[in-house]
């Protein structure tokens, strides 16, 4: 607001912010444990009966080929579905989805866990292997290798949670889980993705023998042997890797935000206490790009760094305010899931592992602060729901500790 410029976008901002604090963290006093549990599992609910039929339309239009281009805002904005340069738009653009099925799995798993009805654990494994399938063909190397990071968390925390007794050899068994597991989650995720590179070609193959309509049974053999032995060379592979450029590096999954980001630096250098506004972020860095052909990714993407966003928008003294409060939530919540590791809300550890993904994501993306939408809707209220579950769990231990 101290920016004499975008007054009204300024004033959104705030509205925007006090309006998700005020929704997600100021829950009545009196409010039980198991209402809290209640309302999130009809929100984790809405949300992984979503993204399965969002996930699945995906995957239909990956398996059956379908993809094209077109124009919204009178011609001015390209947007794309289907696949293209080796990731799966789907119905929306692949860093949007991979978030989303990590979202979706976390949730999922949790319902697995705690459900013990076979009738409603299988979908829910299935909708785990389907999100994992469109992360893995959206080709966003953030969103796969946090999934990762989270499998080797789970592992690590369901030994430990399991264990009689916290000892070093529980450390070491856990330790070496965890790394056994992050090398089966690569391996499983590189076969499949071979695997999922022939399943278009092959649709395209199926499709074509039932349009083969032979006369007699000698020419039904016959074609048989024939497409038999042309199996191979009719089922066509995907290509999944993502094209290289000159400022594409393929291993590394910040290349093509690098520019992006030393033109925002820049930008924080001229206003570095309170910042030059979210508003004049994008225009104000564009002209600091090296390459000009990231200032539409700059546009639609923002900073692609949350936390840069924060320091070019609000200078150092927002950062360090959010900075603090972020601390002080996930230090609050640690602590919580250290003092209740034997008998922990799996919401709790769901809401846990959910925002320190974000927390995660947020370093290669935009999306949780200044704006609402999806991302910054599901990650402040599960943030609100951690908070206020870890303040009830202390206040138990704190009654408990006084009776006795």
């Amino acid at each position: 607001l101290i920016n004499k410029t975008h007054i009204i976008g300024g004033l959104k901002t705030v509205a925007f912010m006090f309006l998700l604090f005020v929704l997600c963290f100021l829950f009545p006093e009196d409010i039980t444990k198991d209402k809290i549990i209640k309302e999130m599992k009809a929100v984790s609910g809405t949300i992984v009966a979503s993204t399965f039929i969002l996930s699945l339309i995906s995957f239909i239009m990956y398996v059956f080929s379908i993809s094209g281009i077109y124009f919204t805002g009178e011609g001015t904005y390209q947007a794309s579905y289907g696949m293209f340069e080796g990731r799966l738009w789907g119905v929306y653009n692949p860093n949007t989805g991979a978030t989303l099925t990590i979202i979706s799995v976390i949730l999922s798993l949790a319902f697995v866990i705690i459900c013990k009805k076979k009738r409603i654990r299988i979908p829910l494994i299935i909708n785990i292997a389907l999100q994992f399938s469109i992360l893995i063909l959206t080709g966003s190397r953030a969103g796969y290798y946090v999934l990762a990071g989270a499998t080797v968390f789970a592992v690590f925390f369901a030994i430990v949670n399991h264990a009689k007794n916290f000892k070093i050899k529980t450390v070491v068994i856990s330790i070496t889980s965890a790394a056994l597991s992050l090398g089966i989650f690569l391996s499983v995720g590189f076969t499949l993705k071979e695997g999922l590179a022939y399943l278009p070609g092959l649709t395209q193959y199926v499709f074509s023998i039932s349009d083969e309509k032979p006369q007699n049974n000698e020419t039904a053999q016959a074609g048989t042997h024939n497409t038999e032995q042309q199996v191979s060379a009719k089922i066509n592979k995907v290509d999944l890797n993502r094209p290289g450029d000159p400022n594409f590096l393929e291993a590394n999954p910040f290349a093509n935000r690098i520019d992006i980001w030393q033109a925002c630096f820049q930008e924080f250098l001229e206003a570095p206490v309170f910042g030059v506004g979210r508003e004049n972020v994008v225009e104000k860095s564009v002209d600091n790009l090296k390459d000009k052909g990231w200032a539409y990714c700059l546009k639609f993407g923002n900073t692609h760094n949350i936390y840069l966003c924060v320091l070019v928008s609000s200078g150092i003294i927002g950062f360090l305010l959010i900075g603090a409060f972020a601390i002080g939530t996930v230090s609050r919540s640690t602590k919580t899931v250290f003092k209740t590791y034997k008998n922990i809300n799996i919401w709790f550890l769901a809401a846990f592992v959910l925002c320190i993904m974000m927390f995660a994501t947020e370093f290669v993306e935009s999306r949780i602060l200044y704006k609402i939408g999806i991302f910054s809707t599901v990650f402040w209220l599960y943030c609100g729901y951690m908070y206020k579950l870890s303040k009830i769990e202390r206040t138990e231990k704190s009654n408990q500790t006084v009776l006795k």
